[in-house]
């Protein structure tokens, strides 16, 4: 039998029930749902069934089928080891199935990547199985210009992968230019904001090192010119007293963007450290409508002890972030 004639016996029979179209349009169904858009709906869901291999090819018909089926979206969805968009290609180098795990090397190449480029949580893979996996940068090869990442899946029940299934990975963004400064000294001279700050209120984010009462909100320092900048993009933008604690906020600019952040402790002169009791963020709305992100550091230290101690810090920061829409598809089967 030829590819035409087993393409035409696996899609002949696949047309929507009249059980199913009621089945979709019951759990569909509500008040402020007019007819029409009903109709609309188990309309989509029918188109989708009746031409899967069409409808896996397009960004929302995938997601849809991958939703109602992922066997079924991952069956029709074509094989495709590599994508280029933005100036940077993705492609599976290699993969290896063994018993319940399957593992896969991914390479981003392109003139923005480097060697600490940073996936930012925008990477998918979608299996038609049960699974949990993770993703580790692996390498990168200069020359090149290309990062390699490892792909790790694993099916829930400890079972064997199943033969001849697909993977998908799809990849929405990644950050490049990311440096890490830890453990830096601030040149910030703490004692000269030992008074009383100006505040807004703030949102409670996370505990810190103590065992402040979790509360709904917390006093903050309202944003101000900067006062140090231990590194570049994270800059120092207010400190002082709020609430009986001294706080030190950082300015992230748009975290959402490049991820960048911090974590500040404070030093005594023997080395000592004293964690915050807290820590805090916001975000300020400029009149243009972007946002500037902000995170707040609060200590349990008196005023008059305020001299003793120096700033420090952990800071994390990254100059560009790369958009684009990637997405391969592959078998899980053994190949290098």
């Amino acid at each position: 039998m030829n590819f035409q004639e087993t393409y035409a016996r696996i899609n002949a029979p696949i047309a929507p029930s009249p059980r199913l179209i009621e089945k979709t349009l019951a759990k569909a169904r509500r008040p402020s749902f007019p007819l029409r858009r009903l109709i609309g709906i188990a309309a989509a869901v029918a188109m989708l069934l009746a031409t899967p291999a069409l409808a896996a090819q397009t960004e929302a018909g995938y997601h849809l089928l991958y939703a109602l089926s992922p066997a079924y979206a991952q069956f029709f969805q074509p094989v495709q080891r590599s994508c280029t968009d933005n100036g940077v290609t993705v492609e599976v180098v290699s993969i290896r199935v063994e018993g319940d795990t399957a593992q896969a090397y991914i390479a981003l190449q392109g003139d923005t990547v480097d060697a600490n480029c940073d996936l930012f949580d925008s990477a998918s893979f979608h299996f038609p199985f049960d699974q949990t996996g993770h993703c580790e940068r692996a390498g990168f090869d200069p020359a090149t210009n290309s990062a390699l990442f490892l792909v790790t899946t694993q099916t829930m029940d400890g079972s064997a992968i199943p033969q001849g299934r697909k993977m998908t990975f799809s990849l929405g963004c990644f950050l490049s230019g990311k440096q890490a400064l830890e453990g830096a000294a601030v040149p910030l001279a703490l004692a000269d904001h030992a008074a009383e700050a100006e505040t807004v209120e703030g949102f409670f984010r996370t505990g810190g090192g103590g065992n402040l009462e979790l509360v709904d909100t917390i006093s903050m320092l309202r944003p101000g010119e900067a006062l140090a900048e231990p590194a570049p993009g994270l800059p120092v933008t207010a400190a002082g007293y709020a609430d009986g604690l001294f706080h030190v906020q950082l300015c992230q600019g748009n975290a959402v963007e490049l991820d960048n952040h911090g974590r500040l402790w404070l030093e005594n002169e023997k080395g000592t450290r004293l964690e915050n009791l807290a820590s805090a963020s916001f975000t300020d709305l400029t009149e243009e409508g972007a946002g500037l992100d902000y995170q707040e550091f609060a200590f349990d230290v008196d005023p008059e002890n305020l001299g003793n101690y120096t700033l420090h810090g952990d800071f994390y920061t990254a100059s560009a972030r790369i958009d684009g829409n990637w997405r391969i598809t592959f078998p899980l089967e053994n190949a290098a």
